[in-house]
C-alpha cells in the first residue's frame, strides 16, 4: 500500500467519525462535556476542518500546518480552557514562531531527502538518476530568484520558503513534478517541457502563499487540488480535443493561499 492510499483511507476514516460525532450530538445522543456546551455549532465545524488540516500535515510533516490549526482551536475553545488571555493574537505569533523555529531545526527538505532515500531503496526499478531536488529557501534567501537551468529531468522537485522564484522547467521527457511554496512566491513554467509518455502529475502544496503554474494550451489540466482557507481553481478550463493530448494531473494542497493555472 503506498504512502499516499494509506493517507486518503486515514483522513477518509477520520472524516467519517467526525460526521458521525457531528450528528450524535446534534441528535441529543452524543452529549458535549459540560465546558464544551457554549461552543458554537459552526466554532465546531471549523474545529473539524482544522483538525482535518491538522492530520494531513502531521503526515506531511508540514510544520504551518500543524501549529496553525492548533493555534486555531485555541481561539475556538478559549473560554473552556481558560486560555483567553492569550487568544487570539498570542497564540497565532506563536504558531508563526514555532513553524519557522522547527522548520530551522528539522527541515522539511531534509525530511524529504530521508523519504526519498526509503522510497529509492523500495522502487529499485525506477531510473532515480534524473531527479532533481532543488534547495529549499530560508529567511536569509528572501530576494527574487530565477532559475533557467536547462535540465533533462524526468522528475523534478522544487521547494521555496520565504522568498521568490522562477522555475522554468525544460525536461525532454517530464513524467512528474513535485512543488511547495510556504511563506513566499513560485512561478513555475512548464511551457518548454516536453511529455512524449502523454501524461504528466504535478504535485502542488501551498501553504501561506502563492504559487503559479504556466501550462501549455495543448495540455488537457485534471485539477484535484484541495483547499483549505485558500483558493485553487482553472477559471479557463478548456478541454483540448487534438490528437492525444497531453494529461496533467494536479494534485495537492492549498492553505491559507491560492494556486493558479495559466494557459500559455
Amino acid at each position: 500500500m503506498t504512502r499516499k492510499k494509506l493517507k486518503n483511507i486515514l483522513s477518509g476514516i477520520l472524516l467519517i467519525g467526525l460526521s458521525v460525532c457531528l450528528i450524535l450530538w446534534k441528535l441529543n445522543i452524543l452529549v458535549l462535556p459540560f465546558e464544551l456546551a457554549g461552543v458554537s455549532t459552526w466554532g465546531l465545524i471549523i474545529a473539524v476542518v482544522l483538525v482535518v488540516i491538522l492530520f494531513h500535515s502531521l503526515l506531511d510533516f508540514f510544520y504551518p500546518g500543524v501549529f496553525f490549526p492548533l493555534a486555531g482551536l485555541a481561539i475556538i475553545f478559549a473560554e473552556p480552557l481558560k486560555i483567553t488571555a492569550i487568544t487570539p493574537w498570542i497564540v497565532l505569533l506563536v504558531a508563526l514562531l514555532l513553524s519557522i523555529a522547527f522548520e530551522k531545526l528539522i527541515p522539511s527538505s531534509w525530511t524529504k531527502r530521508h523519504v526519498f532515500k526509503h522510497f529509492k531503496k523500495e522502487n529499485k526499478g525506477i531510473n532515480f538518476d534524473n531527479v532533481k531536488v532543488d534547495v529549499d529557501f530560508d529567511s536569509d534567501q528572501n530576494a527574487a530568484f530565477t532559475d533557467d537551468s536547462n535540465d533533462e529531468n524526468e522528475y523534478v522537485f522544487h521547494s521555496i520558503k520565504m522568498g521568490d522564484a522562477s522555475k522554468y522547467i525544460r525536461s525532454n521527457n517530464l513524467k512528474s513534478a513535485d512543488l511547495s511554496v510556504e511563506f513566499g512566491e513560485l512561478r513555475v513554467y512548464f511551457d518548454k517541457a516536453e511529455v512524449p509518455c502523454g501524461e504528466v502529475k504535478i504535485q502542488a502544496r501551498v501553504a501561506f502563499g502563492e504559487m503559479a503554474l504556466y501550462i501549455p494550451r495543448s495540455w488537457n489540466v485534471i485539477n484535484k487540488t484541495t483547499a483549505a482557507f485558500g483558493d485553487s481553481s482553472d477559471n479557463k478550463y478548456e478541454e483540448v480535443l487534438g490528437e492525444n493530448p497531453v494529461k496533467c494531473v494536479i494534485e495537492g494542497s492549498v492553505s491559507f493561499g491560492a494556486l493558479n493555472i495559466i494557459r500559455v
